[in-house]
């Protein structure tokens, strides 16, 4: 093996470097969160001498606190019980085995204290650092991997979970090796890579079976998104690491099916607590495939729906936050440059292996974020590594192309048109689809005879058309009415008679008595107004079946009179000071039961 000199070495050795401080503040948040430990030497040492350079290295904005019941109301403690336990590798079980023996390996290093499970899920985060550093490198430059490694090195959420005994952790390491064992594969399909492709892809399946979801599409993306000179051999080699994965993997499956008669029980046995979460029946085994199935069977456009945020929007959203005590706004202007690397990731062929990596493994999550705690920031964790190698992508590109034109490279050979121009309209498409795909949830939900409310919010603009404010967070998200008739369009799927709820409350009770009703045009009826400050009104109508259409109606609200924000008080500050208001309006709820 050839010996690396300095000069090359020199962006390793700073990546070892960060890893390292990244270990010291895993490690600062521990002893806050758990406390020091006594023995054995080793760890004594570690907590009560090396613990305080990571305190030094935490911003002073930043403090830790204890945990009065450590590891007690969730998965941590199982997992104590389950490495205790374990007897062999390759048990039947309802976990997978990496982050069980590793628990297992560190309960043998702490003399069977709790916090090796501590140690087991920061070790895991820890090694993460040095995987992005890999990924970063191998699909954008050096610099942009050590750029990538410091940001998850700092990153506040992740440094706040990495101690407190979650398989998560090991599970973003073993997908972040996974993907740069990917990217080496595809760049040269070497035995070697093969080897390491089938060893990385093998570990994140037993750290998480569910990672199928994109280790087989992976395998079958590096043989189609291939010149055709190179196909054959390329296949020959993903053979051989699939053959080393499933050598690896199989007889964690086996052992399950011989046990339990089913391969996959540790995807299958969790539908029973989402089944529950949703009041389902959750008695009767279900696999993961006949539940998400179910849902598409009974609600398409809701399963679409909530799959296609649970993909491309919610993961991406509830990321960054962790980089504000370095910097304000650090992680808005990441995200903004995640955006356009993502956006950018297809026109080339490692980032399009990239971006299917990220997509497909969220999918066992997508469809069970907004149910009990699967929208918990640590499911889509593994995917945290990717959106930031993205941002440096984006960043590289854009900089690529200021220097081209710096140099003064003909523009039509700096901006690639028909790129930018397929950008562009997905772009539009995406954002035409996040914000008109709820009316035809709601629509969708109305014809279940479900009642729905139809609530302001960041997706409501297909509900609310002229005459209202933006969404606003007033105790709850609402929208103020701008104008003496402001209207709420919904879907009614038939001509009948339905009843209908309006949370709403007048912006100045002393001045407005009533509001107008107008259902389609026509007069509906009026209502007085009631004030409570600790609840907002609540309303029932009755939609009459001669005023109602089948498809689009309008509910237009038209206050007794409208006030300045300045008269209605400081609690409308925020729309400026002359702006006239007419009411406060929180959702439009359908009622499933017809009147009578």
């Amino acid at each position: 093996m050839p010996r690396l000199r300095f000069p090359e070495a020199f962006p390793l050795v700073l990546a070892l470097l960060i890893t390292a401080c990244a270990g010291l503040l895993r490690l600062d948040a521990f002893v806050g969160k758990y406390g020091t430990l006594d023995h054995p030497a080793w760890a004594r040492v570690l907590t009560l001498n090396v613990a305080p350079l990571g305190a030094l290295l935490r911003p002073s904005s930043v403090a830790w606190k204890r945990e009065a019941r450590p590891y007690v109301g969730g998965d941590p403690i199982n997992y104590l019980q389950y490495g205790r336990e374990m007897r062999s590798f390759y048990q039947a079980h309802v976990r997978e085995p990496i982050f069980l023996a590793v628990t297992r390996g560190f309960l043998a290093l702490l003399d069977d204290q709790d916090a090796a499970v501590s140690f087991a899920s920061a070790a895991g985060s820890i090694l993460a650092v040095l995987g992005i550093y890999l990924l970063g490198a191998e699909l954008v430059s050096r610099a942009a991997g050590l750029a990538a490694a410091l940001v998850l090195a700092g990153d506040f959420d992740v440094i706040t979970w990495a101690p407190d005994g979650w398989r998560d952790d090991t599970f973003m390491a073993a997908v972040v090796f996974a993907a740069w064992a990917f990217l080496r594969f595809r760049r040269s399909a070497t035995g070697r890579n093969a080897v390491l492709l089938g060893v990385t892809a093998a570990v994140v399946c037993l750290t998480r079976i569910t990672a199928l979801s994109f280790v087989l599409p992976a395998l079958a993306w590096l043989i189609i998104d291939c010149p055709p000179a190179q196909r054959r051999a390329r296949a020959k080699m993903g053979a051989g690491a699939l053959m080393i994965m499933t050598l690896l993997v199989a007889p964690y499956l086996i052992s399950c099916w011989l046990a339990t008669g089913d391969p996959l029980f540790a995807i299958n046995y969790h539908t029973s607590y989402y089944r529950y979460g949703e009041g389902l029946p959750s008695q009767t085994p279900m696999t993961a495939a006949a539940y998400v199935g179910g849902k598409f069977a009974a609600r398409p456009f809701a399963a679409f729906d909530t799959g296609a945020i649970g993909i491309f929007v919610q993961p991406f959203v509830t990321k960054w936050l962790g980089l504000e005590p370095w910097m304000t706004g650090l992680g808005s202007v990441l995200s903004w440059c995640a955006v356009l690397g993502l956006a950018l990731l297809p026109f080339t062929a490692k980032g399009r292996l990239l971006l299917l990596l990220l997509l497909t493994s969220l999918l066992p999550y997508a469809f069970t974020w907004n149910i009990g705690g699967g929208g918990e920031w640590r499911f889509t964790m593994h995917v945290y590594p990717f959106y930031v190698v993205a941002a440096f992508y984006g960043i590289a590109r854009v900089a690529r192309a200021v220097r081209d034109v710096w140099r003064r490279r003909p523009l039509a050979q700096v901006v690639h048109w028909r790129p930018a121009v397929a950008v562009l309209a997905l772009a539009v498409l995406a954002v035409g689809g996040y914000f008109t795909l709820p009316w035809f949830v709601v629509r969708e939900a109305i014809g279940k005879g479900e009642d729905v409310s139809i609530e302001t919010g960041g997706r409501d603009l297909a509900f609310f058309g002229r005459g209202w404010s933006s969404p606003h967070r007033d105790g709850v998200l609402v929208r103020v009415s701008l104008d003496d008739r402001a209207v709420v369009r919904f879907p009614l799927p038939e001509r009948r008679a339905y009843d209908v709820v309006l949370r709403l409350d007048p912006v100045a009770a002393d001045a407005q008595g009533r509001v107008t009703l107008l259902l389609n045009r026509q007069l509906l009826g009026s209502v007085i107004l009631g004030w409570n400050p600790e609840r907002m009104g609540a309303y029932r109508l009755k939609l009459p079946a001669h005023q109602v259409k089948a498809g689009i109606n309008e509910l237009t609200i038209v206050p007794e009179t409208l006030v300045t924000s300045t008269a209605a008080g400081p609690r409308f500050e925020w729309l400026g000071a002359q702006q006239r208001l007419g009411v406060r309006l929180w959702y439009l709820r359908v009622l499933s039961a017809p009147t009578r």
